[in-house]
């Protein structure tokens, strides 16, 4: 596909392999509360920051500790994981620099705690490859929602039409879609159950970069 101006890229599942993480996370966290994770509360934080997400899991459970103590909890069972062990969707790295080397403007678009994005980028010596890095927490609101986008284009000096979005998750695809941006739909196991809407409505739908290198 043909990038006109700019690429925002999705982070977790997208650039990284890291959703098993956070599915993982949200099980273990409750169980150690004695809670068991009903399923459509694991697929309804996926749109979430770690912010939006810990306070709405808080309140759902009635937790006795506040959304910002779960945040904390949360961050500092997976910083090991993204500051060592997540690593890059195949072709990932290659494709970036590739598109880097032809003078497109790069940017990140993400859900995640802006000190685990940091520190896994700096892991994965991509971190210097963005132009631009948009957290959900900025503006307040999930990816089922255009803000993020919005923002991440505002700061790139880009308007929607001259800009390939990048997203693992349906919802994303849909909102990238609605303000006129072509989408690539990134295949993630978290995501398997949309896999096939995902086809129809992204521009492109692939299993990793190096379709596309």
């Amino acid at each position: 596909m043909k990038i006109k101006k700019a690429a925002i890229f999705d982070m977790d599942g997208t650039l990284i392999d890291s959703m098993w993480v956070w599915r993982n996370l949200l099980k273990d966290f409750l169980r150690k509360l004695n809670i068991e994770a009903p399923e459509h509360i694991l697929n309804e934080v996926t749109h979430m920051s770690i912010k939006q997400s810990s306070a709405y899991v808080q309140e759902y459970f009635n937790l006795p500790m506040t959304a910002e103590e779960v945040r904390l909890e949360w961050r500092e069972m997976v910083y090991n994981a993204y500051s060592e062990n997540i690593k890059l969707k195949m072709g990932a790295e290659e494709y970036l620099r590739s598109l880097k080397n032809k003078g497109v403007k790069l940017a990140i678009a993400t859900s995640c705690d802006k000190g685990l994005c940091e520190i896994c980028l700096e892991n994965n010596n991509i971190d210097e490859l963005f132009d631009v890095i948009t957290y959900a927490d900025e503006v307040g609101k999930g990816k089922n929602f255009p803000d993020i986008y919005v923002e991440c284009l505002k700061r790139l000096g880009c308007v929607a039409e001259e800009t390939v979005l990048f997203e693992d998750i349906l919802v994303a695809i849909k909102t990238g879609k609605k303000l006129g941006m072509k989408t690539v739909a990134v295949q993630d196991d978290s995501a398997e159950p949309d896999w096939d809407e995902m086809k129809k409505e992204a521009d492109l739908f692939i299993k990793d970069f190096t379709e596309i290198i």
